[in-house]
């Protein structure tokens, strides 16, 4: 299962560099995908590949966070449409 986690980092500056210390040895998990910066300096997305929503990076960093939201994620493939066209045309009017 895909996850898509964002999160806020806590005010404080101290809290930051304290963040990205422990960013520096720990790095990320192995199922990441993909990792962005919001352009706001405080908020971070991870694309995540896991067997368990609670992952590695949510679990190190919880500390550091403001708050974090895990949501499950799926491809957009040619399955899920037909998945959709199907539930859409089983709707009432």
């Amino acid at each position: 299962m895909k996850y898509v986690v964002t999160a806020r980092l806590a005010p404080g500056v101290d809290n930051v560099k304290r963040a990205f210390e422990t960013f520096g040895r720990v790095g990320t998990d192995e199922g990441l995908i993909a990792l962005y910066a919001g352009t706001d300096g405080k908020t971070f997305i991870t694309i995540t590949e896991s067997d368990d929503p609670d992952m590695v990076n949510a679990a190190t960093y919880a500390p550091f966070f403001e708050s974090t939201t895990v949501m499950p994620v799926v491809d957009v493939d040619d399955a899920w449409m037909n998945a959709m066209v199907t539930a859409i045309g089983n709707m009432g009017d």
